[in-house]
């Protein structure tokens, strides 16, 4: 009896343990594309805008297929959770919503400036430093910022497990913001050390500095559109040889139904 109550805790410490391990796994999309090239795919997990020609950025089935499953107006915004590159050097993301998922060109995509914006921007700014939040903020709400200058944050409360940061940078106002790879289900996000509670007009009463200097393209003529989406459209080259395989499998039906019906025909 001993023993056994001794493997039941063991067993329920590696559950709990497992836990965290489980609900960070990457959600794979629910794409036939996807699943017979999942090794090739990249993990992006970004937004992006749409930029294409005349307007729209097209989704396709898949790569090797033009089938059209529905247009993105330019302007809108979608998530692009993974890659993929085709063997004529085409980068594909994968579109997915409530419903339906498909493939777009992501030549027609610009990303949404975001952390790893900043990060590429400001890189020889950023300074390597390991450090918590101060124990002052324990159990406040405190603002969790996309990048520093952002408009989009998020209030959250802390917990008796304050947020860490691995890199530090000084700001227009050398305020100091650190860089929080996870804190409470929130990756890779910014928190300024020096007035965590303090929210955007607090921080910029006379608004924060230009970051994004992407610029979408509408199809009129502007001289300050600085990026353009290619005039000629992209669209998937039909793999022959799946559609081969496919019409092969189907005669290979049609025939075997054939046969069977004569056959039974026949016993008649």
């Amino acid at each position: 009896m001993k023993k056994c109550f001794i493997v039941l805790n063991i067993l329920l410490c590696c559950m709990l343990y497992a836990l965290p391990v489980r609900a960070d796994i990457i959600w794979e999309p629910d794409d036939n594309f996807y699943n017979r090239h999942a090794a090739e795919c990249t993990y992006v997990n970004r937004m992006f805008t749409a930029n294409g020609p005349d307007g729209v950025v097209i989704v396709y089935q898949s790569p090797e297929s033009p089938q059209i499953i529905t247009q993105l107006d330019n302007g809108s915004q979608t998530q692009i959770s993974f890659t993929y590159q085709s063997p004529d050097g085409i980068l594909w993301g994968i579109f997915e919503n409530a419903d339906q998922t498909g493939w777009l060109p992501m030549d027609y995509m610009n990303v949404v400036y975001d952390s790893i914006s900043f990060v590429e921007d400001y890189a020889d700014e950023i300074a390597a430093e390991d450090g918590v939040l101060d124990t002052l903020y324990q159990d406040k709400d405190i603002y969790l910022w996309k990048y520093p200058g952002s408009e989009a944050s998020d209030m959250i409360q802390t917990n008796r497990f304050l947020p860490s940061y691995e890199s530090v940078y000084h700001d227009e106002q050398n305020r100091r913001w650190g860089n929080v790879g996870y804190y409470l289900g929130m990756r890779n996000v910014w928190i300024c050390l020096d007035d965590p509670t303090a929210d955007f007009d607090t921080l910029y009463p006379s608004g924060a500095p230009a970051r994004d200097t992407a610029q979408i393209n509408t199809n009129e003529p502007d001289a300050a559109q600085s990026i353009q989406a290619p005039s000629k459209r992209i669209v998937p080259k039909q793999n022959t040889a799946v559609v081969m395989l496919t019409v092969t499998l189907v005669l290979a039906v049609m025939l075997a139904t054939a046969g069977l019906l004569l056959i039974l025909k026949r016993k008649k």
